[in-house]
């Protein structure tokens, strides 16, 4: 007897909408709508391929994504975790304001007195809008959730420093003739016009690729999974050739494995559709984490889940879990995995042609640990059990300043933290060069003051900060697909895949 097809949109048609309002008259475009985020659900026909649904929520106000993710609605039970998982980021989404707005001064008192004159101006002009403030040594981690962030004039200098410690949030310097009067009704209308020039930069960006073309005679589908407090982003890229035919992102609160099949999934449907047929030569997928014989070894965390039960559980089914295997029995191309530092250390590498020895350090705002990947001459160093570079097994060994007050979101805390954890590369593996990704420390020549404590000036590598650390990622990730199919043929690709290398 056929397996009868799950009807989704029946389905969604039949559920009880609490606390948004549905709009379903349309077969194709669901919408969900709350007071301050709007959710769509939209089926697109493949035939004679399944139909793909995409899932979506965006800010009214800003137009930023908090959820986006599309899959192959065949299975009941899939279909309907996914849909639940978007309805409850919908309604975590409900209360909040459609733009919270912090100001920060040296102590906060100043900038308090103003917030209140600004509460008043958005109630009159009836803004939902709310506005509050705090000291600046308080700014960063008060400030993550906000929809902006603004400083008085009178510690201006600190701006770009906090906007690398906040870089998903626009860091904005309140102009001088504003703050200076009072002015709150000008300055609700700066930070309107603020806000929308963010946005379209924001949109101008997203269709511009910083990698450039690895010219090959391969089509790989690279995907890298990475965390940010409450959220997960998942990019996608699909190199065909060497050129970019299709970047996207899925964004989640948790990554599961799922995520990863629905994209491989719905990307081979796409694919086959415009080439009769013809899949990737490979896939490559970067995640945080070490592998060891194809077994996850992964960090508490609850930005992934692998597995039923309570985190603990999850982790160990995760760490008995043969992810290489799985993937490979999956699909009929071979799927190859890598570590995201590891990743973005060989696309870094593979942009230059200046050093051999290169080492990677990524500290990920709002992280207490972060990683480091290594490359000697095109080959990343994993160690004999996958975990070189995973500095979350010694970090907590060192002595601290202060010890038992550790704020990722501190600027010290942080500098005294990833100083030492250079520190420690320098003394074991000597690089040429660290490339840095730390959006709270853009300052090279801070850093090497602080490694300075521990290595001397005249024998620290060149320091190099980096704010592309995705697309360090999605390169590294497809070098390193040409270099396994390379040794799977036998061959040493050895450098070769860097001499038609051009950066964009």
């Amino acid at each position: 007897m056929a397996k009868e097809s799950f009807d989704f949109r029946s389905w969604i048609r039949g559920q009880r909408h609490v606390g948004y309002a549905a709009d379903l008259t349309d077969d194709d475009h669901f919408v969900l709508t709350t007071d301050y985020v709007v959710a769509q659900i939209n089926f697109y026909n493949m035939e004679p391929d399944p139909e793909v649904v995409e899932l979506h929520i965006e800010e009214k106000a800003t137009g930023e994504a908090k959820f986006f993710l599309h899959f192959i609605a065949q299975e009941r039970d899939h279909a309907i975790q996914l849909f639940r998982e978007m309805v409850q980021a919908l309604l975590a989404l409900r209360e909040q304001q459609t733009t919270e707005v912090l100001l920060c001064c040296t102590v906060g008192m100043t900038t308090s007195f103003f917030a209140e004159k600004l509460n008043q101006v958005a109630e009159a002009m009836e803004l939902d809008w709310h506005f509050s403030a705090v000291a600046v040594s308080e700014a960063i981690e008060q400030g993550r959730d906000k929809t902006a962030v603004l400083v008085a004039p009178q510690i201006g200098y600190q701006t770009e420093r906090m906007r690398g410690a906040l870089p998903e949030v626009p860091v904005l310097a309140i102009p001088t003739t504003i703050f200076a009067s009072y002015d709150a009704a000008g300055c609700v209308e700066w930070l309107h016009g603020e806000l929308a020039s963010r946005k379209r930069s924001a949109e101008q960006r997203a269709l511009e690729h910083l990698s450039g073309d690895l010219v090959n005679d391969k089509r790989i589908l690279v995907i890298a999974a990475h965390g940010a407090p409450k959220k997960v982003t998942i990019t996608y890229r699909l190199y065909d050739h060497g050129k970019v035919k299709l970047d996207r992102e899925v964004i989640k609160r948790t990554l599961a494995l799922t995520d990863l099949t629905d994209i491989i999934d719905t990307i081979n449907q796409d694919v086959c559709s415009c080439t009769g047929g013809v899949r990737e030569d490979a896939i490559g997928i970067a995640i945080p984490g070490s592998l060891n014989r194809g077994m996850f070894n992964l960090s508490l965390s609850n930005l992934i889940d692998f597995g039923d039960g309570d985190l603990a559980d999850r982790m160990a089914e995760a760490r008995e879990f043969d992810i290489g295997r799985y993937f490979n029995d999956r699909y009929p191309v071979p799927v190859f995995f890598c570590n995201n530092s590891n990743a973005a250390a060989l696309g870094w590498y593979g942009s230059q042609d200046e050093y051999q020895n290169v080492a990677f350090h990524s500290q990920a705002v709002g992280w207490p640990v972060g990683g480091q990947g290594y490359v000697v001459n095109g080959r990343i160093v994993e160690g004999a059990h996958g975990i070189a570079g995973e500095i979350r097994f010694i970090a907590d060994r060192f002595v601290y300043r202060r010890p038992l007050h550790f704020n990722a979101y501190a600027y010290e805390d942080v500098l005294e933290m990833v100083g030492q954890m250079l520190a420690t590369t320098c003394a074991t593996y000597d690089p040429e060069v660290i490339a840095l990704r730390c959006d709270m420390l853009p300052n090279m020549e801070e850093v090497a003051e602080e490694l300075a404590k521990y290595i001397p000036r005249d024998s620290q590598p060149k320091l190099v900060h980096v704010d592309n650390y995705n697309e360090c990622i999605l390169l590294g990730m497809m070098i390193r697909c040409l270099q396994r199919l390379a040794e799977g043929n036998g061959k040493d690709c050895g450098r070769s895949w860097k001499l038609s290398y051009t950066p964009r």
